[in-house]
């Protein structure tokens, strides 16, 4: 494993492309049409919970012309794109492993496409995405950070279909969906494949021996026996590859998903509606290291899940709307290497919770919940009470105040190397040793809607979280699973920022300006880890800020621009004698960005036609993308080298809808 180990220290890849924005909550943000519309579901008290419809995922602006669903939510107040390329999104401070991703109610563990650049999910088979990011209400759990639930493409009951084929600069992809001529099967499929010539010539281009490539797949069926009863069966697959290649050593990394479910909603009448769901889901990622003169070897982990839930909701009791349920995931944890060290940890993941949701008054919302979590593993038994509430005070034409707070528990740690970010890390369970992520958070916030379309809102945020979990000084990956609880230590994080917004969202010219003012932090008293004092968490961003623009030209044409700034991330520099100083102890260089874009859509006798232009990163802006940690005993020791591969890049797609 000696190779490998020193393989870690390779690439530490940052992926700076953060947007964000601030929307009132309950709402949901359209850019090409610039509507607000209320959620599908009763109004919530809560903060911080935001429906993204479709139309604000095929609006937004995003690499090589690919309109992406993280792209779109990374727009939303509080949420950042990951300061490293693997690692996902960011909300309000969280790691991207505190993000619980529900595809139509499945849990989903996905790191994403491209080094994290694209979503996993194709954007023609999404409907809505739903982000709760302040207080969760009591039927979510397991995440300490942020709920996503992904809602797939519903096709209308009136026997229509749809054919999508879309040919981009980046890859290939098809969607179609529609109903059976008696109506009673509805049906969704997807699939995209990227074709790796022209990032090939862009890496070659830049001296960058690498090379990437990935795939998709979702399909959902749904079958109506009759007014009360239906059976889905819904499943989804993704795979990633990604090669380097420096002198005469290589590397590889892979990283895929898989998930099949099937669910059976019933209408029992009296206001009572149920659904209970089986599922499967399975994550995997490995990384293979060859050097000259010696055989090849491997580090691989993964995770899998089977899990089965009931949940109930009573609508139509006045004031009330009650929704209870329980859950229970059997987890499978697997990390291994070649040499033969190997765990197999299982750990089970129980739940009952109840939530109610009051409307007293016209202006008065109240949501309170409870949820129990019981984990099991290695004989060790945990139960976790998390309370809810949020309270909501105003009218939609006057200004409106909410507060709410949450307790949310996370058996699942994620260990993430120090100096190098890689498609390995470790997902592991709670134990007798290890205790779980337990996290308090109160936000506020207060909205004013005026004239002409235009909102203006504010929203502040507080959240502590214990038991987080990192390598101590010295230790960069597991090098035997068996001794893994005594290479970590568990501390606390704290996270606290401002969300600033104002919005246009009526006539021709819509957009908005979002600023954030956050800070992200971390200690471990009584460790190793930094002397026991505060230092930045490697997400922590300052200052972030958007601009974006949208313009309808008539004849078919709309045009775009997406402006985004953010601080450098915290990266770790070991002294020149190797030991490690305070963590975070480098800033990274600021990254800001514009995109601009083109589309003209044009009805055909059947369908439409899609043309769309586009230039990412327009004045050439030199971000660091990748990040390599040097080593060497020169002057200057130890420090990063910062590369920039994605320049001025414009892209053209073509999609045809039948």
């Amino acid at each position: 494993m000696k190779n490998l180990k020193a393989l870690l220290a390779i690439p530490a890849i940052f992926f700076f492309n953060t947007s964000k924005a601030q929307t009132a909550a309950d709402t949901s943000l359209v850019l090409k049409e610039a509507v607000v519309s209320a959620s599908k579901e009763a109004i919530r008290a809560g903060t911080g919970t935001i429906v993204v419809p479709a139309g604000t995922i095929k609006g937004c602006l995003a690499l090589l012309g690919e309109a992406d669903v993280m792209k779109a939510i990374q727009l939303l107040p509080g949420v950042q794109a990951g300061n490293e390329g693997l690692s996902g999104i960011y909300v309000r401070g969280g790691g991207p492993d505190e993000n619980l991703v529900l595809l139509d109610g499945v849990p989903v563990h996905s790191q994403g496409h491209l080094l994290g650049l694209l979503s996993p999910f194709q954007t023609e088979a999404v409907e809505e995405v739903t982000i709760h990011k302040g207080d969760f209400p009591a039927r979510f759990g397991g995440r300490s950070s942020s709920v996503l639930e992904f809602r797939t493409v519903q096709p209308e009951a009136d026997g229509r279909k749809r054919l999508c084929l879309g040919v981009g600069t980046l890859s290939d992809k098809i969607h179609f969906d529609g109903v059976s001529p008696g109506g009673n099967i509805s049906y969704s499929v997807s699939g995209r494949g990227m074709h790796t010539l022209l990032m090939d010539g862009i890496l070659r281009a830049f001296n960058i021996p690498a090379n990437l490539y990935f795939h998709d797949f979702h399909a959902r069926v749904t079958g109506r026996f009759d007014e009360r009863n239906s059976l889905s069966f819904s499943s989804f697959s993704s795979k990633d590859k990604f090669y380097y290649k420096e002198g005469d050593e290589k590397s590889d990394f892979a990283w895929g998903t898989t998930m099949a479910s099937v669910s059976w909603k019933r209408d029992w009448g009296g206001n009572l509606a149920w659904e209970t769901v089986a599922a499967y889901s399975s994550y995997s990622t490995g990384m293979g290291y060859k050097a000259p003169g010696s055989r090849r070897e491997s580090l691989r982990t993964g995770i899998g899940d089977f899990l089965a839930k009931a949940d109930f909701r009573l609508t139509g009791s006045g004031i009330h709307g009650l929704r209870f349920g329980t859950e229970a995931i059997l987890h499978r944890f697997r990390p291994e290497a070649d040499d033969g060290m190997a765990g197999n940890l299982r750990g089970l993941e129980a739940a009952l919770y109840a939530e109610d949701n009051i409307r007293p008054a016209a202006w008065l919302t109240l949501n309170t919940g409870i949820r129990l979590t019981v984990f099991s593993a290695l004989g060790k038994t945990r139960p976790s009470p998390e309370p809810r509430l949020s309270i909501s005070v105003g009218k939609d034409s006057k200004p409106t105040v909410k507060i709410g707070y949450s307790r949310v528990s996370q058996h699942i740690h994620q260990l993430s190397s120090p100096i190098a970010i890689l498609p390995v890390d470790m997902i592991v369970p709670v134990t007798r040793k290890i205790g779980p992520e337990v996290s308090d958070q109160l936000s506020a916030g207060m909205s004013l809607n005026g004239a002409n379309g235009l909102e203006v809102s504010i929203e502040a945020y507080w959240k502590r979280t214990s038991g987080v979990l990192e390598y101590k000084d010295g230790i960069s990956f597991i090098e035997n699973f068996s001794t893994w609880e005594d290479e970590v230590a568990a501390g606390i994080s704290r996270s606290r920022g401002i969300e600033l917004y104002a919005r246009k969202s009526a006539g021709k010219t819509t957009g908005w300006l979002g600023y954030t003012l956050s800070e992200s932090e971390r200690r471990f008293p009584g460790s190793r880890i930094s002397g026991g004092e505060w230092f930045p968490s490697r997400h922590d961003c300052r200052h972030s800020a958007s601009a974006v623009i949208n313009r309808t030209l008539g004849k078919g044409w709309e045009a775009g621009a997406t402006w985004t700034y953010s601080t450098g991330g915290a990266f770790t520099i070991p002294e020149k004698d190797g030991s490690m100083p305070r963590r975070g102890n480098c800033r990274l260089p600021p990254s800001h960005r514009l995109d601009l874009g083109l589309t003209n859509h044009k009805s055909k006798h059947r369908g439409e036609r899609i043309w769309s232009l586009g230039v990412y990163n327009a004045y050439n802006r030199k971000n660091p993308n990748l990040v390599f940690l040097v080593t060497g005993d020169g002057e200057d020791g130890p420090g990063p080298k910062t590369i920039s591969f994605l320049p001025v890049l414009p892209s053209m797609g073509y999609t045809r809808v039948f």
